[in-house]
C-alpha cells in the first residue's frame, strides 16, 4: 500500500477518530501509552522537535507544554487542520514520513506516538527521520506491541471469570495487515454514528523492529513496555489487562 492509499484511509478515519479520542474513548493512550512514553522521554525543553504522524495533535501539545519547539506532520488533511486549529503555535504540515520536506540535520529530536506501524514503509520512514536529525539527536517512538498485535489471539479466564492470560498465534507472520475496529470505550450512540476504522498496518516481530532501527543508522539506547500501575488499574479496569500483557512498545534511539 502506498502513501497515497494510506492518506485516503486515514482521511476517512479522521472525523470519527477526532470525536472519539477527544471524548476520552482512547483510554489506553490516555491512561497507559502516553504516560509511559512521557515517563521515559528525555527533556525536550528548548529543543527543535519533529512529531511524525501527529494525528489531531493531542500528544504534540503535551510536548509543547514541556517546552519543545515543534513541527508536526500527518498524512491526513483533516488531522492537520484540526491540530492546527487547536494550537497555532505549533508548525503543522501535511506530509508523509517517507519523504520528509526538511534538510539533513534539521531537528534535535523526533517523536512518533503509535504511528510508525501504520505507515506503508516503516523502514523508509525511520531512515528519513534519522536523516533529518542532527548528530547526537534522538528519536523516541511507540508502536503497538508485536507480541499482542498478532493475527490470532484469545484471552483465557481464571476460575472466577477474570482475564488471566493471553494465548497468541501467528507471531512470526509479517507483512501488511488490515484491521477494522472502533474505540470500545466510546459511548454507544457515538459508535453507532460511525463506521469502524479501517487501518492497514505493518506486522513485524520485536527483532524485526529493532533491526529496522539499527539499519536506519540509529543506535538503540532505551526500550520500554508501559503498563497500568495498580492504582490506575483499580480505578480504570478497562486498562487492567495491560498488567498481564504489553500493548505498547517504546524505543528510543540516537544518531
Amino acid at each position: 500500500m502506498g502513501e497515497t492509499h494510506s492518506g485516503v484511509e486515514w482521511e476517512a478515519n479522521a472525523p470519527a477518530w477526532i470525536e472519539m479520542s477527544r471524548s476520552g474513548a482512547d483510554c489506553y493512550r490516555d491512561l497507559v501509552n502516553t504516560p509511559g512514553f512521557l515517563d521515559v522521554l528525555p527533556s525536550v525543553d528548548g529543543l527543535r522537535v519533529l512529531d511524525v504522524g501527529c494525528g489531531e495533535g493531542h500528544n504534540t501539545r503535551l510536548l509543547r507544554e514541556r517546552g519543545a519547539r515543534l513541527t508536526a506532520l500527518d498524512i491526513s488533511e483533516t488531522f492537520v487542520r484540526v491540530a492546527r486549529d487547536a494550537d497555532a503555535s505549533i508548525d503543522h504540515l501535511l506530509a508523509d514520513g517517507t519523504t520528509l520536506p526538511f534538510p539533513n540535520g534539521s531537528f534535535d529530536a523526533a517523536t512518533a506516538f503509535m504511528s510508525v506501524m501504520d505507515m506503508p514503509d516503516p523502514a523508509a520512514t525511520l531512515a528519513e527521520i534519522a536523516r533529518v536529525l542532527r548528530p547526537g539527536g534522538w528519536l523516541q517512538f511507540s508502536i503497538t506491541h508485536p507480541v499482542t498485535s498478532i493475527p490470532r489471539r484469545q484471552w483465557i479466564d481464571d476460575d472466577d471469570g477474570r482475564r488471566s492470560m493471553l494465548a497468541i498465534g501467528g507471531y512470526f507472520d509479517d507483512g501488511e495487515m488490515v484491521d477494522r475496529w472502533i474505540f470500545g470505550a466510546a459511548p454507544a450512540e457515538m459508535r453507532e454514528r460511525h463506521e469502524p476504522f479501517t487501518i492497514t498496518w505493518s506486522r513485524r516481530t520485536v527483532s524485526s523492529w529493532m533491526n529496522l532501527v539499527i539499519a536506519s543508522g540509529l543506535t538503540i539506547e532505551h526500550v520500554a513496555e508501559p503498563s497500568a500501575d495498580e492504582a490506575t488499574a483499580a480505578a480504570h479496569p478497562e486498562v487492567a489487562d495491560t498488567r498481564i500483557v504489553p500493548y505498547c512498545l517504546i524505543i528510543r534511539a540516537r544518531v
